[in-house]
């Protein structure tokens, strides 16, 4: 998310979100399922016109019924709320900025949370520096959502945006008189997984504080060959079945419908146009120069939170080892990116 002068304490939830994954216990790779390392990675075809056989057939989640559909373009400034799934190193920290530190929009997130404020039984507003606001609750927790449900913060009117990793917990905060607007980025899942390892590795498994010592060098190969990374993290957060220990092809229908029912889907290789499409779907604009420039700096060049690390090449052992940990996600990637066309022609270039 932004800077670390943002979060009270020094609080940064991507980190944390990202200890949590690796530490699920029944999100490993199965070893024996790719012998010789010889992972699955095409799966079958995704297509967004042929998926349309199984629309009828697949009922989400009763948690998604307070999310207005995507293509119902009537977003109504105050009624509804833009609600942004945050997926871990996929651009959440960029997005936390643009819409916080560069258009001032007051945040319901991880970082107003923190202390005594985020114990109050009351909702108010906090201003932090850089003029961020974000609202006393903490949406990245389930015991922080439960709570920002009981104080009724859908309602409230506080929250110009809704951040979360946590969906389907998350969701259960919007009514239907105050729909959410359901957004995210999306990364190719070998990518994501490099960045998240890494990024864990260095900031907390490599520090006096927070090290451990069985992960503080381990190779990103070795890590996914023993069985400690996460499996399908996408696949699993969009059908809430984060302990099933195998996926199966009707998880991936339902993730995938979630998708083109419910959310605005952005791509983080093409993030020029995603944060286009954001800023025209919801009405945000950079109201001065200031906001403008502040704007560009983060999308073009100045990336908060962005993390330097040995590069997977395609085809290695390492990357076969994640994709076999990761078939469902590779295959829902694949689907986010026909959707982003076809958003792109029926949302926007009309």
């Amino acid at each position: 998310m932004a800077d670390i002068d943002a979060y009270p304490n020094g609080q940064d939830e991507r980190a944390r979100v990202g200890h949590e994954i690796f530490d699920t216990p029944n999100a490993m790779v199965d070893n024996n399922a790719y012998p010789n390392d010889q992972a699955e990675i095409s799966g079958q075809p995704n297509n967004v016109a042929a998926d349309s056989n199984f629309r009828e057939a697949v009922q989400l989640p009763s948690n998604f019924q307070s999310l207005a559909n995507v293509d119902d373009k009537l977003f109504q400034r105050g009624i509804d709320i833009p609600f942004y799934w945050h997926v871990p190193r996929s651009g959440g920290g960029t997005m936390n900025d643009l819409l916080g530190s560069c258009l001032h929009l007051t945040l319901a997130a991880d970082a107003g949370g923190g202390g005594r404020d985020g114990q109050e039984e009351v909702l108010k507003v906090l201003r932090f520096s850089h003029q961020v606001s974000y609202v006393n609750v903490d949406t990245s927790t389930h015991q922080g959502i439960s709570r920002a449900k009981n104080l009724n913060l859908a309602s409230s009117g506080l929250a110009d945006v809704v951040i979360s990793p946590l969906l389907h917990e998350a969701s259960s905060l919007f009514t239907p008189t105050r729909r959410g607007r359901m957004f995210t980025i999306f990364r190719h899942p070998v990518e994501r997984a490099a960045s998240l390892f890494y990024f864990i590795q260095e900031s907390q498994w490599q520090q006096p504080g927070t090290r451990n010592d069985q992960f503080a060098h381990i190779t990103i190969e070795q890590f996914y060959k023993d069985g400690f990374a996460e499996n399908n993290w996408m696949t699993r957060f969009l059908t809430n079945e984060l302990a099933k220990e195998e996926l199966t092809e009707n998880d991936l229908d339902i993730a995938k419908e979630v998708l083109r029912q419910k959310c605005l889907v952005g791509l983080l290789e093409e993030k020029g146009e995603t944060f286009e499409r954001i800023q025209t779907y919801f009405g945000w604009r950079p109201k001065n120069e200031e906001e403008q420039d502040c704007f560009e700096k983060k999308v073009e060049w100045a990336w908060p939170m962005k993390h330097k690390h040995p590069e997977i090449e395609e085809g290695s052992r390492a990357w076969r080892l994640i994709l076999a940990a990761n078939k469902f996600d590779l295959r829902l990637f694949e689907y986010a990116r026909e959707l982003f066309i076809e958003q792109g022609e029926k949302l926007f270039h009309q």
